[in-house]
Order: structure tokens, then C-alpha cells, then sequence
């Protein structure tokens, strides 16, 4: 891997992705092709449960790097875009849970990213919004579709069109942020968050993210029907039986991942 994005796992399957491109995290050309590089790889992971994004800088991510977009061509700006928008979906759609533990700012694209995420765990410093608006563009790594159904359309048009940031109590009130956390312990938080979900289900926890997520595209009926499908097949698991047995000794599951 890289220098400007990091990665490691762990052997309960805890994995860390790390923003490491000083001193702002800005979303060059380079940092880009490691984080690609770095999604793809754990896209390929079973090994991989969890996933935890954070920042060893002092802001998580303030978005495009502008000076290098100065020098780029209309075409090359969209295809710059095109590939953060890429990126971020590959995140999205990742079956495992994502948090996102934001720090500093989180700005444009890192707003797009945060918001790509299945949870937002907020520093108590921490400032978010979608500046594009101001610079005579819109976000278009994801915002103007993720941010609306994540927060509804109104609250959604009013963050984007005023280009305003926002402070992490307001990112929580408006459904942005899922939890603040004091300056400090942020990654610690995150880490807590993670290892509460590590003790379900790995086949629980992907079938749970695949239906909430597809369910959510779906009429009732149909997103029913893709419920009971889903349990229907962890019925037949191992996971299921060492699930009861763990239950009835009260002891913690040995999860098998079968």
C-alpha cells in the first residue's frame, strides 16, 4: 500500500482505513488511486467484518484538491470526480458495516465520504458540510443522492444549496451524525462501536446490511419477500446452530462464518 492511505486488519477482522495525505487529506490524484487500490482489496477480503475510516491528520477530509483541479481540463475535472464518485460507491456498497469517525472537518468529498458510510461518529470539534455550491458546482461523488435519503429533501437542499458547515450537535440533530464523541477518543469510540458489532454474526450482519439496504428500493411486499429469503438462508448455517447452542450455555459464540 501507499503512504497517503493506509490499511491494516486485524485477526478478529477489524480493519482500519486511514487518511494519511497531509496535512488536510484533500482527495488528490494519488491519494485517489491508493484508496481504489486499498476498497478493492477489502471488496476481495472475506477475512474483513468491519471497517473503520478515520484521519491521522488534523481534518478527516476537505475534498477535492483544488489547486490540482486549477490545472485540469473540464474532462479531466469529471473524470476526477467520476472516480471519487466511483470510490465512495464501492464504499456504500461494501456488504460489511463501514464507520466513518470523523475529526476536524469533513468537507466536500469528505462530507460525500463520511455519508457513504453506515455510521458517522462525530468528534465534538468536529465541523461537516458540502461547500461546493459556493464554488459554482455541486457534489458529485454521491451528496446530492446519499445526503437526501440520509437526512430527507429538504433538510438535504437546505445543507447544499447554502454551502454551509455545519457543527457536529447540528450534523446530530439533522440525522448527519449518529453519535458525538469528546475530542480525544474518537478512534477508541470507534473501535467500542466495532467490536459491539463483531460480537453477532458475520453472515447475520451481511444478510441484515444486504436487506436493509436492497429492501429499502423495494415495495413492502417484495422487500418482505427479500426479508424472509435472507433468513431462510442463515437457517441453514452453521452460524444459526453455534448461535443457539452459545445461547442456551450462555456462553459467547465461537462464530464460524459458515
Amino acid at each position: 500500500m501507499g503512504n497517503l492511505v493506509r490499511y491494516t486488519c486485524q485477526d478478529d477482522g477489524m480493519a482500519f482505513l486511514t487518511l494519511a495525505n497531509s496535512p488536510v487529506n484533500t482527495l488528490s490524484q494519488n491519494m485517489l488511486n491508493e484508496f481504489l487500490e486499498v476498497v478493492e482489496n477489502i471488496e476481495n477480503d472475506p477475512a474483513v467484518r468491519v471497517l473503520i475510516i478515520s484521519s491521522n491528520q488534523r481534518y478527516f477530509c476537505v475534498g477535492l484538491d483544488l489547486k490540482e483541479q486549477s490545472g485540469f481540463k473540464a474532462e479531466q475535472s469529471v473524470e476526477s470526480v467520476q472516480k471519487i464518485q466511483n470510490c465512495f460507491d464501492k464504499i456504500a456498497t461494501l456488504p460489511i458495516p463501514v464507520i466513518c469517525a470523523v475529526n476536524g472537518a469533513a468537507l466536500g468529498g469528505g462530507a460525500e465520504l463520511a455519508i457513504s458510510g453506515d455510521f458517522r461518529i462525530l468528534e465534538e470539534s468536529a465541523i461537516i458540510g458540502f461547500p461546493e455550491t459556493g464554488l459554482g458546482i455541486i457534489p458529485g461523488a454521491g451528496g446530492t443522492q446519499r445526503l437526501p435519503r440520509l437526512v430527507g429533501v429538504s433538510k438535504a437542499k437546505y445543507w447544499i444549496f447554502t454551502g454551509n458547515q455545519f457543527s457536529s450537535e447540528e450534523a446530530m440533530e439533522d440525522g448527519v451524525a449518529d453519535f458525538i464523541v469528546d475530542d480525544g477518543i474518537l478512534l477508541e469510540s470507534a473501535i467500542e462501536l466495532a467490536d459491539e458489532i463483531l460480537s453477532s454474526g458475520p453472515l447475520a450482519v451481511k444478510a441484515a446490511k444486504n436487506a436493509i439496504e436492497k429492501g429499502m428500493g423495494l415495495p413492502m411486499k417484495d422487500a418482505l419477500d427479500l426479508e424472509i429469503s435472507s433468513f431462510q438462508k442463515l437457517v441453514n448455517t452453521k452460524d444459526w446452530n453455534e448461535g443457539l447452542k452459545a445461547f442456551l450455555a450462555k456462553r459467547k459464540a465461537n462464530w464460524q462464518g459458515e
